[in-house]
C-alpha cells in the first residue's frame, strides 16, 4: 500500500463477509469530482425528491433517468473514479473492481458507501445552504 495509506483519514466497509478501506479524499479533490459524480445521479435523486408523495410513480421514472444518465457516461470511468481509494484488505491490494467484487449489487453496495463518505457530510452540513443563500440573491440580480 501507498505511504498515505496510514496518514489518511480511512473508513471500513463490509459487504458480503468481504472487507474494503476507502481513503477520504480531501475537501479539494471532493469538490473537484463533485460535477462527475453529480451528473449521474442528481436528475434522478432530484426528480424522486421532487414527486416524494408519490414514490410508486417516482421511482421507475428515476430509475429509467439514471440508466439513461449512465447510458450516456463511461459508466467504467464513474466507478474508477469513486473506487479509486478503495482497497481491498483481503489481498492488501488497491481495489480491482473486475475480480475483487462478485456481482453488481456489491459495485453498488460499495460505491453508495463510499459517496456517502466522501459527500454525506453535504445532507447534514451547512455549506450547500450558505453557498445557496449567497448565490440566489446573486442570481435574482442578474
Amino acid at each position: 500500500m501507498t505511504q498515505n495509506f496510514n496518514s489518511r483519514k480511512s473508513e471500513t466497509f463490509s459487504i458480503n463477509g468481504k472487507v474494503f478501506k476507502s481513503l477520504s479524499w480531501s475537501p479539494l479533490k471532493a469538490a473537484k469530482n463533485l460535477p462527475k459524480v453529480g451528473n449521474a445521479f442528481a436528475v434522478p435523486i432530484s426528480f424522486l425528491f421532487s414527486n416524494a408523495e408519490n414514490p410508486q410513480e417516482a421511482i421507475p421514472q428515476a430509475l429509467m433517468m439514471l440508466f439513461s444518465q449512465l447510458e450516456d457516461s463511461d459508466i467504467s470511468e464513474l466507478f474508477n473514479l469513486i473506487l479509486g481509494d478503495v482497497w481491498n484488505m483481503s489481498t492488501d491490494k488497491q481495489l480491482n473492481i473486475e475480480t475483487d467484487l462478485d456481482n453488481l449489487d456489491e459495485l453498488l453496495h460499495l460505491g453508495a458507501s463510499v459517496l456517502t463518505q466522501h459527500y454525506g457530510c453535504l445532507m447534514s452540513g451547512e455549506g450547500f445552504r450558505a453557498l445557496f443563500k449567497v448565490m440566489l440573491p446573486l442570481n435574482q440580480m442578474a
